[in-house]
């Protein structure tokens, strides 16, 4: 019986949490809609920052739970199934993006930039890491 490896989601939750601070740092200043003489940052509220973080976790397990589930499937069929799983999130995200908020192509894609680098590192680590079996259950 296959059991989620909780090694790899947590080690995947703190890569994931670093890009998410570098991604945020990262921001450009017209996106944010600051001045550009403006030299404070804008810290985040209390709220972003726990919520941030439980979306990350929660991303995680349901996509380790998947690939539990997902039994006889090689390396890259397991890859191939978390990234089949973001493109359903992110097309439809784009559409949306697009549709009803007045943003050029270059902002959008910088919005959804961070699920494509989350979706990457959760499908490196997630399928290929799988948990030790021993033979010392009790």
């Amino acid at each position: 019986m296959y059991k989620i490896n909780y090694k790899a989601v947590v080690f995947a939750f703190i890569l994931q949490m670093l890009v998410g601070v570098l991604w945020y740092a990262s921001t450009p200043i017209e996106f944010l809609g600051r001045l550009s003489s403006e030299q404070g940052t804008n810290i985040p509220s209390v709220a972003v920052m726990t919520v941030f973080p439980l979306s990350v976790i929660a991303y995680l397990m349901f996509t380790a739970w998947l690939l539990v589930k997902a039994k006889g499937l090689s390396g890259i069929g397991r890859f191939s199934l978390v990234v089949g799983t973001w493109l359903f999130i992110f097309f439809p995200n784009a559409v949306f993006v697009s549709l009803h908020l007045d943003l050029n192509q270059i902002e959008v894609f910088y919005l959804l930039s961070f699920g494509i680098v989350n979706c990457l590192i959760a499908a490196i680590i997630l399928p290929l890491w799988q948990p030790s079996r021993s033979i010392f259950r009790g």
